[in-house]
């Protein structure tokens, strides 16, 4: 499916560190994503694997979390990434008050092999803010 995986989900978590995504990876809202998919016990353990490493601080915790998190929803549920991860956004656009780089998010979905169709077609749902 895609060349390199976990290349594409760092550049996409990194193009998302830009703004306090961290503000909302530690909301409520987050929490009842992630219970709502039954990834919360997914995140959790990524979030305590992350910061139980020594190497890690700060941001960088949470950011190794969530490429992990995206890591194990891309190979554990392939069919359900590009639909899961576009709820993520809604999720978290609500929080941001700047546009998101929505162009630089779906070169990387590209990337991860999703056509062009598909992207559109489910990043229909995000509303640029």
């Amino acid at each position: 499916m895609a060349h390199d995986a976990k290349k594409a989900i760092k550049r996409l978590t990194a193009h998302l560190f830009i703004f306090p995504v961290e503000d909302y990876l530690s909301s409520e809202n987050f929490a009842v994503f992630c219970m709502k998919y039954n990834l919360d016990d997914a995140w959790k353990e990524y979030l305590v694997y992350s910061g139980d490493r020594p190497d890690l601080y700060g941001r960088e915790t949470i950011n190794n979390a969530l490429i992990l998190f995206l890591h194990h929803i891309f190979h554990s549920r392939p069919g359900e990434f590009l639909e899961l991860f576009t709820r993520f956004l809604i999720g978290f656009s609500q929080w941001n008050t700047q546009s998101l780089p929505f162009d630089d998010l779906k070169k990387d979905l590209h990337y991860l092999g999703y056509s062009d169709k598909d992207i559109e077609n489910t990043f229909s749902n995000v509303k640029e803010m």
